[in-house]
C-alpha cells in the first residue's frame, strides 16, 4: 500500500476515495427515500373531486390544472439554472417547503383564487424537483463507481415513484370517506418528511467547485443554450420525451372519463389504475436486462411501438376490454422512461446539468398546455369516443414519426 500510494498523500487519496464511494451511496439511499416520500401524492386520484367539494366548478379546476403546467413552462428553465449555480440538494429543500405551503393552504381553500395560489405553489415544487433529483443520482452514481448501473438505478426510481403514488392514491381515496381534512394533513406532514430526507443527501460540490465558484446564472444560461443548439442527440431526446409521454398523459387523464362511459366502476378503474402501476414498476426496475439484451436504439423502438398500439386499442376496443390498451399504452411508457433519462445524463455537462434536463419538463409542459385542451375541445365537439379515435390517429402519427427522427439523431452505442 505504501508502494502504490505513498505514506500520506497516498493514504489521504484512499481515504478520499472511500468516503467518496460512501457518500454517493448514501446519496443514492436518500434520494430513494426523498422519491418515495417526494410522489407520495395523496390527492393524486381525487384532487379534482377535492376542488368540487370546495365549491369550484370543472371550468375552475380546468383552469388550475392549466395554471399549474403554465407555472412549470415559465419556471422550469430558471429554476434549472438556480440548480445548477447554487446546488442541486437546495432546490430540493425548497421544493418540499413549497409542497408544505401548496397543502396547508389547500386546507383553508374555499375559493377559485385561493386554489389558484396553492396550484402556483404546486407547480413549483414540481419544478424544483425537475432535473435536480435526477442530477444527484447521476453524479452520486459516478461517486459510487456505479454510473454504468445507472440504467438499473433510474430503473429502481422510477419503481419507488409508481409504487408510492400507488399506495398515496388508495390512501388519499380512504381517507377521503372520512374526512377531507386528513388527506391534506398527512400529505403535509409527508411533505415535512420529504424535507428531512434531503438533509442527508451531500451536495456533489467537489465535482463542479470552479463552476459554482465562478460561474453566473447567466453564463450557465448560454452555455446550456449552445449546448442545446449544437446537440441533436440532445434535442431528439427532449423531442421524443415530450411528445411520448404527452400523448400517454392526455389518454390517460381523459381516459378516466372513457374507462366510465365504457361500463367501468370507479372501483374498477382503481383496480386497474393500480395493476397499471405495478406493472409499470416492475418494468422499470428491469429496464437494465431490457436494453442490454436489445440495445437502445431498438428499446425505443418497440417501447413507441407499443405505446402507439396501446393508445390505438384504448380507443378502439369495445366495451371494458380498451382496459387493455390502457394499461398497454401507459406501461410502455414506464419502460422507456430510465432509457430516457440516461440518454440526456450521458450527454450533458455537469456544470449545466440540471437547466439542461429541465428542458425534458419543459416539452412536457408546452405539450400540455395546447395538446390537452385540444383534446377537450375536440370531445366537447365530436364527443368524447370519436375524440380519443381520432386523438389515438394523431398520437400514432406523432409517437412514431419522432421516434423514426430520433433513430436518425441518436448515436449508435
Amino acid at each position: 500500500m505504501v508502494f502504490l500510494f505513498g505514506r500520506n498523500g497516498g493514504q489521504e487519496n484512499v481515504d478520499e476515495f472511500i468516503n467518496q464511494v460512501r457518500a454517493g451511496r448514501k446519496n443514492l439511499i436518500a434520494l430513494y427515500a426523498f422519491v418515495a416520500t417526494s410522489r407520495f401524492w395523496v390527492d393524486g386520484g381525487i384532487w379534482l373531486v377535492f376542488w368540487q367539494q370546495r365549491g369550484l366548478s370543472l371550468f375552475e379546476v380546468g383552469l388550475l390544472e392549466s395554471l399549474l403546467h403554465v407555472v412549470c413552462l415559465v419556471s422550469d428553465v430558471p429554476i434549472g439554472i438556480f440548480a445548477d449555480r447554487f446546488g442541486w440538494k437546495l432546490s430540493l429543500l425548497v421544493s418540499a417547503v413549497f409542497g408544505i405551503g401548496y397543502t396547508s393552504l389547500a386546507l383553508f381553500s374555499h375559493s377559485f383564487w385561493l386554489a389558484a395560489a396553492s396550484f402556483v405553489l404546486r407547480g413549483l415544487q414540481v419544478t424544483f424537483v425537475n432535473g435536480s433529483d435526477t442530477s444527484i443520482a447521476y453524479e452520486s452514481a459516478g461517486w459510487a463507481g456505479v454510473q454504468n448501473r445507472y440504467l438499473a438505478i433510474s430503473g429502481r426510481l422510477v419503481a419507488i415513484s409508481l409504487i408510492s403514488m400507488g399506495i398515496a392514491e388508495a390512501t388519499g381515496g380512504a381517507l377521503a370517506a372520512w374526512s377531507w381534512s386528513a388527506v391534506y394533513v398527512l400529505y403535509t406532514i409527508v411533505n415535512v418528511i420529504s424535507f428531512f430526507t434531503v438533509l442527508w443527501v451531500r451536495e456533489p460540490r467537489e465535482m463542479r467547485k470552479s463552476v459554482r465558484e465562478h460561474a453566473s446564472v447567466f453564463s450557465i444560461a448560454h452555455q446550456a443554450l449552445q449546448f442545446a443548439k449544437k446537440s441533436p442527440p440532445f434535442l431528439a431526446w427532449i423531442a421524443l420525451s415530450g411528445i411520448l409521454f404527452g400523448c400517454i398523459a392526455t389518454f390517460a387523464f381523459y381516459g378516466q372519463s372513457l374507462l366510465l362511459h365504457a361500463g367501468y366502476t370507479l372501483v374498477g378503474i382503481g383496480i386497474l389504475t393500480g395493476f397499471e402501476n405495478g406493472l409499470g414498476a416492475l418494468l422499470s426496475s428491469l429496464a437494465e436486462g431490457l436494453v442490454k439484451r436489445m440495445g437502445n436504439k431498438r428499446m425505443v423502438t418497440v417501447s413507441s411501438i407499443l405505446a402507439a398500439i396501446g393508445l390505438m386499442l384504448f380507443a378502439w376496443l369495445p366495451g371494458l376490454s380498451l382496459g387493455f390498451g390502457y394499461l398497454l399504452g401507459s406501461i410502455a411508457g414506464n419502460a422507456i422512461e430510465p432509457l430516457i433519462e440516461q440518454g440526456l445524463n450521458q450527454i450533458i455537462p455537469s456544470e449545466q446539468r440540471a437547466t439542461l434536463l429541465s428542458f425534458n419538463s419543459t416539452a412536457f409542459s408546452v405539450f400540455m398546455i395546447f395538446g390537452f385542451p385540444l383534446f377537450g375541445w375536440l370531445a366537447q365537439s365530436i364527443g368524447l369516443f370519436h375524440a380519443a379515435q381520432l386523438g389515438s390517429v394523431i398520437g400514432v402519427i406523432a409517437i412514431l414519426g419522432v421516434t423514426y427522427w430520433w433513430r436518425g439523431r441518436e448515436r449508435v452505442n
